[in-house]
């Protein structure tokens, strides 16, 4: 496909998002509502990965990947055994509620590719928010 755009003389350049400037382009919140400020939620996260069977493994790779690909991104500091603190930024309780349940979804997810299922619970310190 490239040889054929050369040969018409088409110039093949780096991809360019759109011709409009950024400051041309139009806004996501309404000019009479201000924007909302962003927060940040402490979760603590309590976290058991179990074997489906003894017959298989994987409770390791699964608590590793679990670690890596989902809560390292909310600045995962592990506390004691199977407890984690979570940092997590929104604007509002809905957009926390949506973030927490979308990441516990992730965390069941990972743990069934890997023939495990998981026991957790997470709550907010300041609120006692539990989900």
């Amino acid at each position: 496909m490239y040889s054929y755009l050369r040969h018409r003389g088409v110039e093949i350049g780096a991809y360019q998002k759109s011709a409009r400037s950024r400051d041309q382009q139009p806004s996501a919140a309404s000019p009479a509502e201000p924007p909302a400020a962003e927060r940040v939620a402490t979760v603590t996260l309590r976290l058991a990965v179990v074997n489906n069977s003894k017959f298989v493994r994987g409770r390791k790779r699964a608590t590793e990947n679990i670690e890596r690909y989902c809560l390292e991104p909310y600045g995962m500091k592990r506390l004691d055994a199977g407890h984690y603190e979570l940092t997590i930024p929104y604007r509002s309780d809905d957009e926390l509620d949506k973030s927490v349940h979308d990441l516990l979804t992730e965390i069941s997810q990972e743990a069934d590719m890997r023939n495990c299922f998981v026991e957790m619970g997470a709550w907010e310190e300041d609120t006692e928010k539990r989900w």
